[in-house]
């Protein structure tokens, strides 16, 4: 069995003020993605790719890449937004990329067997690899996919509002339904957001929500292929508009094409959204080292 991890490299971070995926949070200047290559390796992972945007290339090859090649074989692969099928064309007032499901189709090449997506600035914990392999090891259909949830108490941050997919799991542990809920603040243990009427509602703290890491197989790229076809045929013309993976995911469960079992995140989960969260961050990186759950640094 082959399996690699997929990790979401390409991000702008508007609100984070540069770069995130490259910033230094460990103890030994270590990213939060280095932190996931060694957790993905340590897990029995065989490859990672990174999807990346153009103008980053030289900062990944000078840095994370050589740190890990000679333990896994890593590939990078670009985001671009003229990256579309025959037949498209991008418009001319589009610059961002077409979202997380452009980037993993993207992807598709240099990927192989059954894959973990991730993105490339969230610390999910070793637990989370460990799950995702291991339920890959089971042999799913490749149409049974997996998705690590975490309780949204743990993923909120003080520091502003954030972007979460709430989970709706079924009592045979199925994903049923998935909701991307935009700006939700921190209130106490709970979760408070303006929905669409206007009107202000709240999420229990401990309710699953999807932190954007997932077990898939191969035929995700076929379904991305038609269905980033059909999403341009209808939005290209929108300068904003983006191919959200959990939206898309949600449409191919609605339609029976695919099933979805949630595993449940044990943590610690840690993020970057704001810069007003790297000091939280490199606390909880800290405190793993110091208690011998990492060595320092992470490749030596």
């Amino acid at each position: 069995m082959t399996t690699t991890m997929l990790a979401l490299a390409a991000g702008m971070g508007s609100r984070f003020g540069g770069p995130k995926q490259l910033e230094p949070l460990g103890p030994a200047g270590e990213t939060i993605l280095d932190f996931s290559i060694h957790d993905a390796w340590r897990a029995g992972f065989d490859k990672v790719v990174l999807v990346i945007r153009r103008e980053l290339r030289e900062a990944f090859e000078s840095s994370i890449v050589p740190r890990w090649r000679d333990r896994i074989a890593v590939a990078l692969v670009e985001q671009s937004v003229d990256d579309l099928p025959p037949g498209f064309t991008r418009p001319p007032d589009r610059t961002r990329p077409w979202g997380t499901g452009q980037a993993i189709l993207a992807a598709r090449h240099e990927v192989e067997g059954r894959f973990a997506v991730v993105n490339a600035d969230d610390f999910y914990g070793a637990t989370a690899y460990r799950m995702l392999h291991e339920f890959f090891s089971t042999g799913p259909d490749a149409r049974t996919w997996a998705n690590v949830g975490y309780p949204l108490r743990d993923t909120l941050t003080g520091s502003g509002g954030v972007n979460r997919a709430l989970l709706r799991v079924g009592a045979s542990g199925s994903l049923e339904q998935i909701e991307e809920i935009i700006d939700i603040e921190k209130v106490g243990d709970d979760g408070r957001y303006t929905a669409r009427d206007g009107e202000p509602r709240t999420i229990p703290g401990d309710a699953l929500v999807s932190m954007n890491i997932w077990g898939f197989d191969q035929p995700l790229f076929d379904e991305l292929d038609t269905g980033f076809r059909r999403f341009l045929a209808a939005h290209i013309a929108e300068p904003k508009s983006e191919l959200v993976l959990p939206n898309f995911v949600q449409e191919l469960v609605g339609d029976g094409r695919a099933r979805v079992r949630v595993l449940r995140g044990t943590g610690p989960w840690a993020g970057v959204t704001h810069p007003e969260d790297k000091p939280s961050v490199a606390a909880v990186l800290r405190d793993l080292v110091e208690r011998g759950e990492y060595p320092t640094p992470l490749w030596g």
